[in-house]
């Protein structure tokens, strides 16, 4: 039988939504995307390859990441009769050269979401990520981290570290707009002010059944620094008490709502600390003409952006 292959891309930008649309998706009966993988990263393996994996989650990004074709083909082997066959790998936006490249070789001229997200927003709730994940030492601070990253650039760590690099959109998007036919960009905000509404547009955009409602009741990926490490590192992390613990759970609670469960009690185990006035206002000067531009690129008006 012919391999079936992804038609369409989730390509970033990161901490923009993606985790929730994939999950809200991937709840669509007309839709395959692959469990195990939610970012198989298979479009950027040479870039993978060349990290220094001797520092932080350098080891954890290989690890989570594919590099051989016929690997990749595996993540759709159960695919049945789904109309649209995809996949979401945050790090594509960014890499957009060589993730362009080598879609259009595999993969050919197939369907592109992106979504945006203020990148004033976004480089702190990555930072925040990277405190709940451990790549980050709780005493660096935001301001330390984003004067690090330069030099850590030069040494070849993994893009969970680019912080400000990855808010410059232009230049991406750009690239896929050039490459591709069909590419449909939302904003994080509209994620937020109507979830339901663009999920059906996403729907619409994949030629698949606009009247299945998905549960959209929880926000996935939720950035912020846990209160409690032990809860959640226990919820996160495989150990002994959970191996015990979930072949019991898995015969008194179904999967979904296990997962709900979970996911909620993250987001309550998480703190949000603000950013300093004084660090956003140095961020806007920093994006203002990058999205002076994405704005008139996209034609969408994102002067909120520099509020």
């Amino acid at each position: 039988m012919k391999n079936k292959l992804p038609n369409f891309l989730i390509v970033g930008a990161a901490k923009s939504g993606t985790t929730s649309l994939y999950n809200y998706l991937k709840q669509h009966n007309e839709i395959f995307m692959p469990e195990k993988f939610k970012e198989p990263r298979f479009f950027i393996a040479p870039i993978i390859k060349g990290f220094n994996h001797n520092q932080p989650s350098g080891r954890r990004f290989m690890d989570n990441s594919i590099f051989e074709w016929q690997d990749y083909l595996k993540l759709f082997e159960n695919i049945q009769e789904e109309k649209a066959i995809g996949e979401s790998s945050v790090a594509y936006l960014y890499y957009c050269k060589t993730a362009i490249t080598l879609i259009k070789e595999y993969l050919g001229d197939i369907k592109i979401i992106i979504s945006l997200r203020n990148p004033i927003n976004r480089t702190f709730s990555e930072y925040l990520s990277s405190l709940r994940e451990n790549r980050e030492n709780i005493s660096t601070s935001f301001e330390e981290a984003l004067k690090r990253e330069n030099n850590r650039k030069v040494q070849n760590w993994p893009s969970y570290y680019h912080y400000t690099s990855k808010g410059f959109y232009y230049n991406q998007v750009k690239a896929y707009l050039d490459n591709f036919d069909q590419v449909k960009i939302y904003l994080y905000d509209d994620l937020k002010k109507d979830t339901l509404g663009l999920v059906k547009d996403v729907y619409k955009f994949l030629g698949v059944d606009t009247s299945f409602t998905p549960d959209i009741s929880i926000k996935y990926n939720v950035s912020g620094i846990p209160k409690n490490k032990f809860i959640h590192k226990f919820l996160k992390e495989p150990n002994i008490l959970k191996s015990i613990v979930k072949p019991v759970v898995k015969t008194l609670i179904p999967y979904k709502e296990r997962l709900k469960i979970i996911e909620k009690i993250k987001m309550k185990n998480l703190q949000k600390p603000q950013m300093k006035p004084e660090t956003r206002e140095y961020l806007k000067n920093l994006y203002r003409e990058d999205i002076l531009k994405l704005q008139d690129l996209i034609k969408r008006d994102l002067s909120s952006w520099l509020e």
